[in-house]
């Protein structure tokens, strides 16, 4: 997430988190010779081995599992890239090869006409940025046969759910204060624990956990033992023991696939939670002019579980070529197959949502960035009263009601809020917005 200058440390041939660590603690940490006492002189003792129960690495069981430095503010590319590459080889056995810097590009450039753009003057790769950036833009393109297939927001408290993330799906990007004083040395272990963030500051990507890594470890002894084993990008080729008392801001966990060649897509995507409702369930389209093989579908879910059914219609909405039934189970975005891939030219994707439907929000503009959005006619559909209404009419507004959930950009404790004025954060938080394009996707297959 947020910007966040290199820092390196060197303690005894070891990395260490440069200015941090109480040096006081850290120095008679790698050393038990001046203890006054047994009980002290143990709790000093670095001669832990973590055992088999409670314990799990990922990094463990992958072949081609890396941990290279980040440069500049890049913490939440180099993090999500971990996610990303560590859930591909879980599912195929094989690397996947990112280019930060491409994506980097491809998030903040001009190569684009909707999306996050840099002010003039700011350096993209000192800007940082938040997880639901690399969704919004990685989610609508196959760049080298790769596609974002899922982005899985977790309740960063949720300790059991982000565990069996880890081992089902692959790395969790989390959001820690890396600032923190607390964070030091102890023996061979590189380790933090602070107790309330000042500042959530830096992405890492959990791997892994020991539930009975000693509370004696951290700088300032936990409250209770166990840690989080991370990779974290400022420290190089070393894992990362965060205490299980240190609060997180936020959990991701990104997946991709190879199984796709095309997507098809109108939204600049759903980073700020905005949805929509009518009377009832919500049914909104998007229409389509591409010939090929429709293979999924894909969407975002602003609420903690919603049913939807999907349709595959003609573009004048007349015929029904195929329906299939579906359960979005987390927040964030899904990519739903279809059990049967339908052979398309001129088509809708129509979605029935439960609870709401997502759609991208509209343009704004600070010091730092501009989100630019923009809709056409003939592109998005919702449906009410019995009849579909083109989601770019100026009277839109007047049959739907606008919402948005519990977005985790833009923070009080992010680091983008050091560059947004009260005014920038009441637009971009508001609930009564302009809707864009509906978030749905075509994912299309050779």
């Amino acid at each position: 997430m947020k910007k966040q200058i290199l820092t390196s440390f060197i303690l005894a041939g070891t990395l260490l988190l440069c200015g941090c660590a109480d040096k006081s603690r850290s120095g008679s940490s790698t050393s038990t010779a001046d203890s006054s006492s047994d009980t002290e002189n143990a709790a000093m003792t670095y001669d832990y081995v973590h055992g088999d129960d409670g314990y799990y690495n990922l990094a463990e069981d992958l072949k081609y599992f890396k941990m290279p430095t980040q440069y500049s503010g890049t913490c939440w590319l180099y993090a999500a890239s971990a996610s990303m590459s560590t859930a591909y080889e879980k599912k195929t056995g094989k690397e996947l090869d990112i280019n930060i810097p491409e994506i980097l590009e491809s998030i903040y450039g001009n190569g684009k006409h909707e999306g996050f753009f840099t002010a003039d003057g700011v350096d993209k790769a000192d800007l940082g940025g938040y997880q639901n950036f690399i969704t919004d833009r990685l989610s609508r393109e196959c760049s080298d046969g790769i596609t974002l297939d899922s982005s899985m927001i977790i309740d960063p408290n949720d300790r059991e759910t982000i565990k069996g993330a880890i081992k089902a799906r692959g790395g969790v990007v989390v959001v820690i204060d890396d600032w923190s004083s607390k964070a030091g040395v102890f023996g061979s272990y590189l380790t933090t624990n602070y107790d309330q963030a000042k500042k959530y500051d830096h992405d890492v990507t959990l791997i892994g956990w020991d539930d009975h890594f000693p509370k004696e470890y951290f700088e300032v002894p936990a409250a209770e033992d166990g840690a989080w084993i991370a990779y974290n990008s400022n420290i190089n080729e070393r894992y990362y023991y965060i205490s299980y008392c240190s609060p997180f801001e936020q959990a991701t966990s990104h997946t991709v696939s190879d199984e796709y060649s095309e997507v098809l897509s109108y939204d600049a995507g759903n980073g700020l939670d905005n949805y929509i409702q009518t009377e009832g369930s919500t049914k909104v389209a998007n229409v389509f002019h591409k010939k090929g093989k429709l293979a999924a579908v894909g969407t975002f879910n602003n609420f903690g579980t919603q049913n939807i059914k999907i349709e595959i219609m003609s573009a004048d909405f007349k015929d029904i070529l195929y329906t299939q039934d579906a359960m979005l189970d987390y927040n964030g975005y899904h990519t739903i197959p279809l059990t049967s891939p339908v052979d398309a030219e001129d088509f809708a994707v129509v979605i029935t949502y439960e609870k709401g439907a997502p759609v991208e929000g509209e343009s704004f503009y600070t010091d730092l960035a501009s989100y630019k959005t923009s809709i056409e006619k003939g592109q998005s559909f919702v449906f009410v009263d019995g009849s579909w209404k083109d989601m770019s009419d100026s009277d839109i507004k007047s049959v739907l009601k606008t919402g948005k959930g519990q977005s985790v950009c833009f923070s009080e404790k992010g680091e983008w809020r050091d560059y947004l004025s009260d005014s920038d954060m009441e637009n971009l938080l508001k609930t009564d917005f302009e809707p864009g394009n509906c978030c749905i996707k075509a994912l299309f297959m050779e």
